[in-house]
């Protein structure tokens, strides 16, 4: 019995490096992308781009912003990364929870993911145009 338990302790050791990881990352580049999207927006003197002017009609219009150094698109690039962080943290931790069969939590966590993906396709579909 010892041993299973030293086993699931580095099990969860291991996961919460991971998910530590993951964090950090992501903090690190949603921060690069905010600090580059900024020095965009001082360096060329335009103005930041107001909340209806940061969506993309395409991803062909993302990129095509995104390689011409378009300070909107680094500043939405860092909030789509803000947005993921934690989701994958999310599925991280149902394939950890999966893994270790503890069934109860996959549940769990799997319903806490699908009302993350629902709201952001309702956010996707359902936008308010502002001002």
């Amino acid at each position: 019995m010892a041993i299973d338990e030293k086993h699931l302790e580095a099990e969860i050791q291991d996961i919460n490096k991971i998910v530590s990881i993951i964090l950090a990352t992501g903090m690190y580049t949603t921060m690069f992308f905010y600090i580059f999207g900024l020095i965009l927006v001082f360096a060329r003197g335009t103005p930041i781009p107001r909340l209806s002017q940061q969506y993309f009609h395409s991803f062909g219009d993302f990129f095509a912003a995104l390689f011409s150094l378009h300070a909107r698109a680094f500043l939405y690039l860092g909030t789509i990364t803000l947005i993921l962080t934690p989701v994958s943290r999310v599925i991280i931790s149902i394939f950890a929870f999966r893994r270790e069969k503890d069934y109860k939590y996959v549940g769990v966590t799997t319903i806490v993911f699908l009302i993350i993906l629902v709201s952001v396709i309702v956010g996707s579909v359902f936008k308010i145009s502002v001002g």
